[in-house]
């Protein structure tokens, strides 16, 4: 055989390839800005207030039959035995809504309602004031389904200890002026099951500091995906699966066709397949018909293995190519690489297990609240191991350019074979690492789009175009194609071209690992072996390839 079928690859096909990829591009962006819907939706509860009559039962609102049920309005300025109650979600226009389990996952927040008493703090000098406040909450959270007569309680927390953090303004500071305070991670839901859900929240315990108001109220901020979101997210994973599939095993029929083993770069391009693929089937549909709470733990877990596949490919991809005069031998000379990888994705696993996997058994708990010096540990050791792979990266890049350089400034020099040879090699290094580094930057770019507010994106008073685009659904299907596209694109470019074969069965094969100053013909890193063709008729075979350069 002769190479890989980058090798093989006439400008036309090229272009062609290009087109492809810019095609599913655009459609990605066109679905995800005009046609999917946001990826999530907050709303806002304030919360009603009952002083329960029997602390067994679960204080409701709002029911279908028999109005409020276990809930007595408190008297003006009564703290003790209040029960805040949340019932989701809200009817509107008198009209009853549930949650869908499209929705995936929820998140909710509480947000206290802190007024300033000049009681309390009229003592304390001007200037601004702030609360640091320890408070314990028993937390009872209920659900039901359609046709269900009574609430089910599906979890309950008892001693939950969460922090107040509020501040006011000096010129603020009088008698009934809320308190600025932050929001509150009551619970995380990693699949939303049930239809309706109901929140029973008391407070047993207050340590209160010196400038702690009275609590009027509390607010509630629940985060969750949008249906329509999920929908078209699942279809296009849906849509990938079969394609990275059908490539994979297509990139895997060829490599047996060889009749000898797969190399380094060939196993990495399995594993990068792999992980790609892995990412794309959709379990989420199990959810429509099962309650699996670790559903969102799970795909953090999917997205970090092909992440880590990812830069594992990049490392040896690179290493591959470097064009330099050091000897690599398999997966045993890029071990210090390796490690920093494995290190940097071992602590995000160990906070994600802290943080997410505990949430499984305990929807309430928040490692920021136990533990927030570890997590900074595990964020703080992944982001210095994050930072030394891209500067080791970045190095490396910038080595194999100056190779490259080098390399060209010899090729006239060179025989007509060895020459063409060199050309089609520094041809496809460069096709691959520009398109590296395009996803790369695109997926940055895209990220810090995504988190920018929407607003910010209109340069003048004509809202109506812009206001209609969706800029961080937009951002999830463009790269998610992105990467998609990146992957089956190496599996195709770098699949054994079957070109070169003559009619005695013979084949002329070219197989390069590296490249150096003294490369010759017949040395292995760059070998053309053939048996009945005259070295003329090889040679005007390899002239007459379409443009490799």
């Amino acid at each position: 055989m002769s190479g890989t079928i980058l090798e093989n690859l006439s400008n036309r096909k090229l272009i062609g390839v290009l087109t492809t990829i810019f095609t599913i591009q655009l459609a990605s962006f066109i679905i995800g800005a005009f046609i999917t819907p946001a990826p999530s939706s907050p709303e806002q509860y304030i919360a009603n207030q009952c002083v329960a009559e029997n602390s067994s039962q679960f204080s409701v609102v709002r029911d279908e039959s028999n109005g409020p049920i276990n809930c007595k309005t408190p008297q003006p300025h009564e703290q003790g035995n209040i029960t805040f109650v949340f019932q989701m979600p809200l009817p509107r226009s008198g009209i009853s809504l549930d949650y869908s389990r499209w929705m995936q996952n929820m998140l909710t927040l509480i947000i206290p309602e802190v007024l300033y008493d000049t009681r309390i703090s009229g003592d304390s000098p001007p200037g601004d004031q702030f609360i640091n406040a320890s408070v314990v909450l028993n937390v009872r959270l209920g659900v039901r389904n359609i046709g269900d007569k009574t609430w089910k309680e599906y979890y309950r927390k008892d001693n939950l200890k969460r922090t107040i953090t509020c501040r006011i303004d000096g010129h603020k500071r009088k008698q009934g002026i809320n308190y600025d305070c932050d929001l509150i991670q009551l619970f995380e839901l990693q699949s939303l099951y049930y239809d309706f859900y109901l929140i029973n929240l008391q407070f047993v315990s207050n340590e209160k500091s010196s400038n702690f108001g009275f609590l009027s109220n509390l607010w509630m901020v629940a985060i969750h995906q949008n249906g329509g979101f999920t929908k078209i997210w699942l279809a296009l994973k849906l849509f990938f699966t079969f394609i990275t599939l059908t490539t994979l095993w297509w990139y895997w029929n060829r490599l047996t066709q060889l009749g000898r083993d797969t190399n380094l770069l060939e196993k990495t391009l399995i594993m990068l397949g792999l992980g790609i693929t892995q990412l794309n089937v959709p379990i989420e549909y199990l959810s429509l018909w099962f309650d699996i709470e670790f559903m969102s733990f799970l795909c953090d877990i999917r997205q970090g293995i092909f992440h880590c596949s990812l830069l594992i490919f990049w490392i040896i991809f690179i290493g591959e190519h470097l064009l330099d005069d050091v000897r690599r031998v398999g997966l045993a000379s890029y071990n210090k690489q390796l490690f920093t990888i494995l290190i940097a994705y071992i602590s995000l696993f160990i906070f994600e297990s802290t943080e997410r996997g505990i949430q499984v058994v305990d929807p309430f708990y928040s490692i920021w609240e136990v533990n927030s010096n570890f997590a900074m540990i595990c964020i703080t050791i992944t982001v210095l191991f994050a930072i030394g792979y891209f500067i080791f990266l970045s190095y490396h890049l910038w080595l194999a350019f100056r190779n490259i350089s080098t390399k060209q400034q010899s090729l006239p020099s060179m025989p007509t074979a060895r020459r063409l040879i060199y050309k089609g090699v520094i041809y496809r290094f460069k096709f691959l690492l520009i398109f590296t580094f395009v996803c790369a930057t695109s997926t940055v770019v895209a990220y810090i789009m995504g988190q920018v507010s929407e607003d910010q994106w209109y340069w003048d008073d004509q809202r109506s175009f812009m206001s209609s685009l969706q800029w961080s659904s937009a951002m999830f299907t463009t790269v998610f194609a992105l990467w998609n596209c990146y992957v089956i694109t190496l599996l195709i470019l770098y699949a054994p071209s079957h070109k070169g074969l003559d009619t005695d069965g013979d084949e002329m094969a070219v197989e390069f690992t590296r490249l150096t100053d003294n490369d010759r013909l017949g040395e292995p890193t760059a070998r053309i072996s053939y048996s009945t063709r005259s070295k003329r008729s090889l040679l005007e075979e390899i002239a007459t390839k379409q443009n490799i350069g």
